[in-house]
């Protein structure tokens, strides 16, 4: 399994194992049609991505989990919606900043201290 980035002219694939990806600007997006015929045992398709305005691909281990973060989640199998932690539905909410950790997506918290939170996260990842 491999992290799939399109953008308007490429696509690539990225071993989790290898790099992390930080997503900005992220919207959670579901076929609700699609997602709930595959929760009642239809054969898996795409039908949830994270929509975003920028990727940066990193190397593995340079962004640490801090206490404030959450992981959020989609498996179709389980449950027709993207859901955090507690299993609450967040299909369609939108996050500053999202990141990957090997095989699992974390929303960043804010508990880094800085006034210009966007632009202190795009330096520190520069």
């Amino acid at each position: 399994m491999h992290w799939q980035v399109k953008t308007q002219n490429v696509t690539a694939y990225h071993d989790p194992s290898k790099v992390q990806l930080a997503l900005f600007d992220c919207k959670l997006v579901v076929q609700p049609s699609t997602a709930k015929k595959i929760h009642g045992g239809a054969c898996k398709t795409v039908c949830a991505w994270i929509q975003c305005q920028e990727v940066q691909v990193l190397p593995v281990d340079r962004i640490g989990k801090n206490e404030t973060d959450f992981n959020v989640r989609f498996n179709p199998r389980v449950d027709p919606d993207w859901t955090n932690a507690e299993g609450t539905p967040i299909s369609g909410d939108t996050f500053p900043i999202i990141f990957t950790n090997d095989r699992s997506l974390y929303v960043m918290g804010d508990a880094y201290e800085c006034q210009d939170y966007d632009s202190m996260i795009r330096s520190y990842l520069a």
